[in-house]
């Protein structure tokens, strides 16, 4: 039984909950947009005096993927990493005979946050979740997948303002997740509400409206921040196209390479890099040898120093199925890199406008992609105009200005609870 709580607004001074601020996100040790974003925002916050924490569900790696920032505290639900021997991680408490039985019991049972979900949540992590959130004093709880907002709303302090933000486009959201995101902003089922259901895009606010379907939910759409400084354009010289991100079927880099194949041939002093980790990277090997491109396409694994690689890149190139607000997009035109992407659902059409600050090409379309990029790589003007269009849209995702837009948020709700 949870400790008798005082009633909303009681036990603390008036905003003070507005300087506690915790994020839960499945993986902040991997190189995920999510990871990247949250941690951008996370060190704004610290920057402005919050107390700021970051809850994870797994740590496997000594540190980070992406430099945690200052006064940013990472709390992990379970370490997968022994530093006796770090490149094999782990393994989950199902499968580790080391494990208490009742541990490895808990965690073959499935996750009750909601009625599909992936294995990452078992009935263990729903405890160990629950640990962390009853142990919160009264705070800002942003959540980043429907498992957490249902976590949130079931064990976080009674007087904790909870913000959900969906970093993936609402179209490939599975419909029992979607549910289960609705009942909570709702209030369905004697759930306690969020105050306020976010979107990356206007595009994806508006289908999320229409699914939730009641007006007294508070609604908002705020973008990611750029963690890069928007400053001096590239000077797009260098023959090089860069993509990045997790190597998932959602990212699509084999259809990336496919579309690259006729351009080693008739542009062979061009090179691609994909920057990333990830399940598909020996597929994707395979098929690069497959092709014959071996020299031409570069998997160049994880990087520090990605905003340099950026800078000193011409085109960057996006071929996902599907993204949310791609922060990688938002990155190089950070840098005046004119992008060309899939017009895939949703984020890249929110940033992109055609022929201006980039081009959008038919979703799944490889030929399309190909020409797409033979356009930017034969045509250096073009490629300075429309970097210098995306340096002009980056500036909107500043992170100073994205951070204001939470704390206001943040801000209005503590006002009307009081």
């Amino acid at each position: 039984m949870s400790p008798a709580v005082p009633e909303d607004g009681a036990g603390h001074e008036p905003g003070e909950r507005t300087r506690r601020w915790t994020f839960l996100v499945p993986s902040a040790y991997a190189a995920g947009g999510i990871a990247r974003t949250v941690f951008t925002t996370a060190g704004a916050l610290a920057e402005r005096g919050c107390d700021v924490r970051v809850i994870t569900l797994v740590r496997n790696t000594a540190e980070p993927k992406f430099r945690l920032p200052p006064g940013v505290r990472l709390i992990p639900l379970q370490d997968r990493f022994d530093p006796a021997h770090p490149d094999t991680p782990r393994p989950a408490p199902r499968h580790d005979r080391k494990a208490k039985r009742a541990v490895r019991e808990l965690d073959k049972q499935p996750s009750q946050l909601a009625s599909w979900t992936k294995q990452t949540f078992t009935a263990y992590v729903d405890q160990l979740l629950e640990e962390q959130l009853r142990g919160l004093p009264p705070g800002v709880v942003v959540s980043t997948r429907p498992e957490f907002a249902v976590a949130a709303s079931r064990w976080s302090h009674p007087d904790s303002i909870l913000l959900h933000q969906e970093h993936l486009s609402f179209v490939p959201r599975p419909e029992p997740l979607r549910a289960a995101l609705r009942d909570i902003a709702t209030g369905a089922g004697g759930h306690r509400p969020l105050d306020a259901l976010l979107a990356l895009t206007e595009a994806d606010l508006e289908r999320w409206r229409e699914y939730v379907d009641d007006p007294s939910v508070r609604t908002d759409a705020i973008p990611n921040p750029t963690p890069f400084s928007v400053g001096e354009p590239a000077p797009l010289t260098n023959k090089l196209v860069i993509a990045a991100g997790r190597l998932t079927a959602q990212k699509g880099f084999n259809r990336l390479v496919a579309a690259w194949k006729p351009l080693a041939r008739s542009h062979p002093d061009w090179q691609v890099r994909i920057y990333g980790d990830g399940p598909l990277r020996e597929q994707l090997d395979t098929q690069i040898a497959n092709a014959g491109v071996g020299d031409r396409v570069l998997m160049a694994g994880v990087t520090d120093e990605f905003e340099a690689e950026l800078a000193a890149s011409s085109i960057y190139a996006m071929s996902s199925r599907y993204e949310g607000l791609p922060m990688v997009l938002i990155e190089s035109m950070s840098k005046g890199v004119p992008p060309v992407s899939f017009d895939c659902p949703e984020g890249p059409r929110q940033l992109i406008e055609s022929e201006v600050n980039g081009l959008l090409v038919p979703e799944g379309d490889v030929a399309a992609l190909t020409e797409g990029l033979r356009r930017l790589m034969d045509d250096h003007d073009l490629r300075l105009r429309m970097g210098a269009r995306a340096l002009e849209t980056a500036r909107g995702f500043e992170v100073g200005a994205v951070v204001d837009r939470w704390v206001a948020l943040a801000e209005e709700v503590d006002r009307a609870r009081r």
